[in-house]
């Protein structure tokens, strides 16, 4: 519902059904002044008295508002359908042995009739026909969007006591919106213009996990010396795209010149955060000493730039004692980011108009403090397993 009623338009715009002037146009106010129940029961009332009827004309009929009240319009486009996906994909896996399994396949999906928001009176497209309107909003379903991907999987059976499994996916994730809320097209008549990489497009993604359990040894007490388990969790991914200078709103931008040169890509107290692209690549097109085209859209396309990447690294260490045949005690330490590698925020809005990605990516996301991605951390527990 969230499209219809609370969109969050980046511009002057009503922000969904809700928000639009009272009846089909913005011909008049109600109040209930004066109101006898009464009276118009019987017939002799209005139920809001004073209620005129505007013929339509604002600028020359009293009875309506007049030409300088501007009303700003959501609606609905009357071809809008439900949107249809199409998934597919096709695996092979091969046996290696009796230790593990190596899975290659392709999956990929296709998405039609997607919601798409477009301001169909920008510019003043409508002025002349109704001129008492600011900019009309309207809910569409021409989306697109598509998804491609290479995957692969290494499963590692019980072998000596170790599992795991290795898995990398290359992908690629396509569309014209990513957002279904707070974005509007450059331009709402071109809407093939912002086709590039979604706003979750992750092209490298690498995440393997490792569990051993620790023989046994013959000396000392069995509880002490058996049921030792060591675990790994790795996590790698490279970053997804982001505007410069902008969230999800694609802004208009020309490059002049190579985003990352003379940047360190390395944290740096003195400007709060890592640089990530300069800011001297950029201009906006039109403005002064800005070379390249005059199109207000620029020469930059859409998610152009890539955000910094992920790396975690998580371990831990079980003990399980068995106390009776149903239940058994599994002490747990567990460490996340045991390198204390800095994650920094990667997508849309992560980099600032300075070029400088000051945040990291659990604070980013709203989920600071502990977890893998953050600062080093650890936590005990006890688990009671039956």
């Amino acid at each position: 519902m969230n499209p219809f009623l609370d969109f969050r338009p980046p511009i002057s715009a009503a922000d969904g059904l809700e928000d639009n002037p009272v009846g089909p146009h913005a011909v008049d106010s109600f109040s209930r002044n004066a109101y006898n129940w009464q009276t118009a029961q019987a017939g002799g009332g209005s139920i809001f008295p004073g209620a005129t009827t505007c013929s339509g004309n604002f600028a020359t009929d009293p009875k309506c508002l007049g030409p300088s009240q501007i009303f700003n319009v959501f609606s609905v486009n009357q071809d809008f359908r439900t949107p249809y996906f199409y998934n597919f994909n096709v695996n092979v896996e091969k046996s290696l042995g009796s230790m593990a399994v190596l899975q290659v396949g392709y999956i990929g999906s296709a998405g039609h009739k997607l919601s798409v928001m477009r301001d169909i009176n920008q510019n003043g497209a409508f002025n002349a026909q109704y001129p008492n309107y600011g900019s009309i909003i309207q809910l569409n379903s021409i989306g697109t969007s598509n998804y491609n991907s290479l995957q692969t999987t290494l499963r590692i059976r019980s072998w000596h006591g170790l599992t795991g499994q290795l898995a990398y996916t290359w992908a690629h994730a396509l569309d014209e919106v990513t957002e279904y809320r707070g974005v509007l097209p450059l331009d709402s008549f071109n809407l093939a213009q912002e086709y590039g990489s979604s706003d979750f497009d992750t092209r490298h993604n690498f995440t393997a996990y490792f569990s051993y359990d620790l023989p046994g040894s013959s000396h000392g007490p069995r509880w002490l010396t058996h049921g030792w388990q060591v675990n790994s969790f790795l996590s790698l991914h490279s970053g997804q795209p982001f505007n410069f200078n902008a969230g999800t709103q694609r802004p208009g931008m020309n490059i002049v010149g190579n985003p990352y040169a003379g940047v360190s890509h390395a944290f740096n107290v003195a400007v709060g955060g890592e640089p990530w692209v300069n800011p001297a690549a950029f201009c906006v097109p039109g403005s002064a000493g800005c070379a390249g085209t005059t199109d207000p859209a620029g020469n930059l396309s859409r998610n152009a730039l890539v955000g910094p990447g992920f790396a975690d690294v998580d371990v831990s260490v079980f003990k399980n004692i068995q106390l009776k045949e149903r239940l058994r005690v599994q002490l747990r330490a567990e460490m996340f980011n045991v390198f204390n590698r800095k994650n920094m925020a990667t997508g849309p809005g992560s980099v600032g108009s300075n070029g400088v990605v000051s945040d990291t990516i659990g604070d980013y996301n709203g989920a600071p403090g502990l977890g893998p991605g953050e600062p080093f951390n650890m936590q005990i527990a006890l688990k009671l397993i039956f």
